[in-house]
């Protein structure tokens, strides 16, 4: 059983989510409406997102350093809720304020869910408590059922606020011009509820106790600055050096139509990537320590989360383009241009269904069995491949669906979530082809998803010392939203001339293949950096949670006893529920 404490934490990123789904999924299209192209529009959904998860670097420096995890989780949910109530005020038939919408997202909700993603997950972990011999497996098994929350929250999201913000909500009066206030605002209001459900459920926190003198962020560039002699220390330094310039490029790159500014933006990720994994692949260059225990698992962190998430970015790109130039009508015998349709993203639902079908089958049974046949926990390396496996699958059964879309033939409806045809104000047809194909390539994709992100977060937790589980999680999230976006951004824009505003001038299997190549040389990347990490790191997967302390403990031992004793300071003062 898990600590009631957990509830309303729990809560906080259910609807979280929720609202970040919302957004994900009726961004793309509600840009369309105001004049952006295919192509642009899902540059610009990318670059929020990366933007989401670079924020969650200030989240977790503001839990670390100056407000402790609870406050800065509450401050900024209320600023991620405010946003989204701009964002829907923006989107107002009368109004219609893309100024206004940018600063309610890409502002306002992206600091928010920057002050909420890395510190919601520390802070469910720690209502664990540490003395307790089984606290390991539960929770290893919390990040998993946390995993599942997202996609609870999400399912809502798919399932109704898509295709009401689109098309309208008619069952409840709300026609279509006035559909993305109505959804965005439903989303606000989650959130808002779920912020103050997580602040009067204060008292039932257990609470871990934080060292304010500690200043963490400068720790780190103490440390990484005594490695600057060392060749390693110089290209790992050069890597953190680039990550702001990617963002910015990144950024940039989404609004400006510039050949030299697709090929930079992809140079500069490449060396800032590279630069990262092979100067911490080996830190011995470093003091032993807290913050070297952390710089060791950027290697497995960022390699495993970039190639994975660049695949996973695809559901809110082109899977969403391919569902929306489909057969989309929820009667198939209305043939008028206000009849009500799903959205794209509605097809999404696949996703999240999945991830919660699967993991309580991974967790009770699939893993178990492999355990009692092998005697040992499943692989990391194991989990990994099957992962990338299902996503690529994904990929591949896209392609099949839009293959088959392309030969059939096009209704005269125009689609409400397409973009508009070039040079005119309507939207592109949808063609005769049953959209329900969908649902696949997005399950294959959820389930690779329930297979790598908790294995990944399970690295970051264990990774860092307490006082610095924080920032690794920040870290985790970045590696895992904000490059693969930023990379998967400037993909799209490389391969815009491939994905038109209307598909069938294009060639959009060619793009799925691309990504299948690139989820093939994640594999081997993984493995080659996997094979390289610290013993601490690879006893995490198949180890079984007595061999992960008996590691921890010998990490401990060898680790200077000054860091140690600040990496100890983890106690509770109580478990109020």
């Amino acid at each position: 059983m898990f600590p009631a404490a957990v509830i309303p934490i729990i809560l906080v990123e259910f609807c979280e989510r929720l609202c970040y789904y919302t957004f994900s999924g009726t961004q793309k299209t509600w840009l369309q409406n105001q004049g952006y192209s295919n192509s642009q529009s899902s540059s610009l959904n990318l670059t929020w997102a990366m933007l989401s998860y670079v924020a969650c670097f200030f989240g977790g420096w503001l839990a670390s350093t100056r407000l402790g995890i609870f406050k800065t989780t509450a401050l900024l949910a209320l600023v991620y809720a405010g946003g989204t109530y701009l964002a829907a005020f923006a989107a107002l038939p009368n109004v219609e304020s893309v100024s206004l919408y940018m600063v309610g997202v890409f502002a306002l909700v992206t600091l928010g869910a920057g002050g909420i993603k890395p510190n919601v997950c520390t802070m469910g972990a720690n209502q664990f408590d540490p003395e307790d011999p089984k606290a390991e497996e539960q929770r290893a098994s919390f990040f998993m059922y946390f995993y599942l929350t997202i996609n609870v929250g999400s399912t809502i999201s798919h399932a109704f606020l898509s295709s009401w913000a689109s098309s309208g909500a008619p069952q409840f009066g709300v026609s279509l011009e006035y559909g993305y206030f109505f959804a965005w605002t439903i989303a606000a209001t989650f959130m808002a509820v779920a912020c103050c459900v997580f602040i009067v459920g204060r008292l039932c926190y257990r609470k871990v106790e934080r060292k304010k003198e500690d200043p963490v962020i400068s720790l780190m560039m103490q440390t990484l600055w005594t490695g600057r002699d060392a060749a390693m220390g110089k290209l790992a330094m050069l890597g953190w050096i680039l990550i702001p310039v990617v963002i910015v490029v990144s950024f940039v790159n989404a609004f400006e139509e510039s050949v030299f500014l697709k090929v930079f933006a992809i140079v500069v990720a490449a060396v800032c990537i590279l630069s990262l994994v092979f100067g911490h692949m080996n830190s011995s260059y470093l003091p032993a320590g807290g913050v070297r225990m952390c710089l060791d698992t950027v290697p497995v962190l960022l390699t495993g989360n970039l190639f994975f998430n660049i695949l996973q970015s695809t559901i809110s790109s082109v899977f969403l383009s391919e569902a929306c130039q489909m057969d989309t009508r929820s009667n198939r015998d209305d043939f008028s241009p206000t009849g009500f349709q799903y959205n794209g993203d509605f097809f999404r639902l696949a996703n999240p269904f999945a991830i919660i079908v699967v993991t309580p089958l991974l967790d009770t049974v699939i893993y178990p069995t492999i355990r009692r046949a092998t005697g040992r926990s499943v692989s990391i390396g194991a989990k990994i491949v099957a992962g990338f496996s299902f996503a690529i699958g994904g990929q591949l059964a896209a392609a099949a669906i839009e293959y088959n879309r392309r030969g059939s033939a096009v209704l005269d409806v125009p689609s409400h979530c397409a973009p508009f045809m070039k040079g005119t104000h309507e939207h592109v047809h949808m063609s005769d082809a049953n959209s329900y194909w969908m649902f696949i390539p997005y399950a294959l994709v959820g389930i690779g998803e329930i297979l790598v992100n908790p294995v990944l977060q399970m690295i970051a937790y264990e990774g860092a010392p307490p006082e610095m589980k924080t920032l690794l999680q920040a870290f985790n999230l970045f590696a895992m939203g904000a490059l693969p976006n930023a990379v998967a951004s400037s993909i799209s824009q490389a391969l815009k001339n491939q994905v038109p505003n209307d598909l069938n001038d294009g060639n959009l299997p060619a793009v799925y293949f691309v990504n299948s190549t690139i989820g093939l040389v994640g594999i081997a990347c993984f493995f080659a950096v996997f094979r390289n990490a610290p013993d601490r790191i690879k006893a995490l997967g198949g180890a079984g949670p007595s061999k992960e302390r008996e590691m921890k403990a010998a990490v401990a031992n060898d680790s200077s006893s000054e860091e140690m004793d600040s990496d100890e300071s983890e106690s509770s003062n109580g478990n109020g529920c």
